[in-house]
């Protein structure tokens, strides 16, 4: 007699002899009578019920009620509709087995919440979003939906490890901030094990969220923020119309490293009063480190929206083969970006820089390991079709390498042409410094 796969959290029923008699006698067409159970699923449908087992025929109400379910390597499939909660995921799948949340295939799926409005003048990444991974959970993907409103990834300690990091930044302090393994060279096997030296420096345990995925979704309200979280996949998204005072349409923070970035359309971000870093379109900071950015599109980004843009120590990432269009700049290198890399990456109708380079340390006789641009490989970018701005800025910068690259117009800070070539400086080979 043929077994049939069923829910693993339902304790398999007793069965008399003669049932069993039965069911031999009746063979496969009292089984194909049965309802059907996919291993690994759970169903969630606008009819459903948060007490039913979760199948295609009994499915859930709720998309929170199959999270609460899943375990390692359930698929939850949710059915046409609008489905309103915030979505509180502190369960884990695997590296393995992720827990996936996706479309059931038989039309659109929105999952929204109901959010209060943000300050426009708000400095800090909003919270009210609609998925909220905290306290360490992993390894979840989210595929196929319409979410509104975004989500917001925080691991354990992660207010703990940025305002250890923030206090050192106001000290201007970058040597207990390089320590941390795999800052202070390129070393990404290192920098494996920097949350284990972050907790025994802090004394507290962290525990960084891991291995979350958004792929082939479309996303507005707001957008995807995270922090002391490793390992992200942000694939092949539309992130746009964001709301103003909520931050960028991917906010990725304080020790946040190997995220894979690439193939998303982000655009109309509204902009924030007074601070640039609530409207970016792709922003890596706070020793966000070794993360990669490829084949993206940002454009129409609207006052002072950067494009691309790393800040605060956030090194050793990859930038190659993406787009911007119509925003102020392209593509950013801030405050102590060291080792970052700009290959084969475009921009057109930029108002103030195409790409630019630490511009606040213009003001610097001499570039600091605090502030300025350190170890920066830019080569192949093109910028073109300029709305008023200049190709490449630099305001302060050492041991960096400029190879084969097209900018219309060039501007260099005071100081930064007189020790370009000391400082490690190279422009297509030599150590004298760009003509304007």
């Amino acid at each position: 007699m043929g077994t049939t796969t069923m829910n693993p959290r339902l304790r398999a029923p007793r069965v008399s002899a003669l049932a069993l008699l039965i069911g031999a006698t009746a063979g496969a067409s009292t089984l194909a009578a049965s309802p059907a159970w996919a291993a690994g699923e759970l169903h969630v449908a606008t009819g459903g019920s948060d007490s039913a087992a979760g199948t295609a025929a009994a499915p859930l109400r709720t998309v929170q009620a199959a999270i609460d379910r899943a375990t390692p390597g359930t698929t939850i499939k949710v059915h046409q509709g609008t489905y309103s909660q915030v979505l509180n995921i502190k369960n884990s799948g695997t590296s393995a087995a992720p827990i996936t949340v996706t479309n059931a295939g038989d039309g659109p799926v929105t999952i929204t919440s109901s959010q209060a409005p943000d300050s426009c003048s708000n400095r800090r990444p909003s919270s009210r979003r609609t998925i909220k991974i905290m306290s360490g959970a992993d390894h979840w993907t989210f595929s196929g939906l319409n979410i509104v409103h975004g989500a917001y990834l925080s691991g354990k300690g992660s207010g703990k490890t940025y305002s250890w990091h923030a206090g050192l930044v106001k000290k201007s302090s970058w040597e207990p901030r390089r320590k941390v393994p795999g800052a202070g060279t390129r070393d990404p096997a290192a920098a494996r094990g920097a949350v284990a030296y972050l907790s025994k420096q802090l004394g507290t345990a962290l525990d960084p969220v891991e291995g979350i995925s958004f792929v082939n979704n479309r996303m507005t309200g707001r957008g995807i923020y995270a922090s002391l979280s490793n390992s992200g996949v942000v694939k092949d998204n539309v992130i746009s119309d964001i709301l103003c005072g909520t931050g960028p349409g991917l906010w990725v923070m304080n020790h946040s490293n190997f995220w894979q970035v690439s193939g998303n359309d982000i655009s109309r971000i509204k902009p924030a009063v007074g601070a640039h870093f609530m409207h970016e379109g792709i922003r890596f900071g706070s020793a966000a480190n070794y993360n990669t950015v490829t084949n993206n599109y940002i454009h129409d980004l609207d006052g002072d929206g950067r494009a691309f843009n790393t800040d605060v120590d956030g090194s050793w990432n990859t930038f190659s083969n993406n787009r911007a269009a119509n925003v102020a700049i392209g593509y950013n290198d801030q405050m102590s970006g060291w080792g970052n890399t700009w290959t084969n990456n475009t921009v057109t109708r930029y108002r103030t820089y195409g790409f630019a380079f630490r511009m606040k340390d213009g003001s610097l006789r001499a570039p600091s390991k605090h502030s300025s641009t350190n170890g920066a490989i830019v080569s192949g970018n093109v910028a073109s079709s300029p709305a008023g701005g200049r190709g490449l800025g630099a305001g302060g910068m050492m041991n960096s390498r400029f190879t084969g690259n097209t900018f219309p117009s060039v501007f260099l800070g005071k100081y930064l042409k007189g020790y370009w070539g000391s400082q490690g400086n190279l422009w297509n080979g030599s150590a004298t410094p760009p003509s304007s």
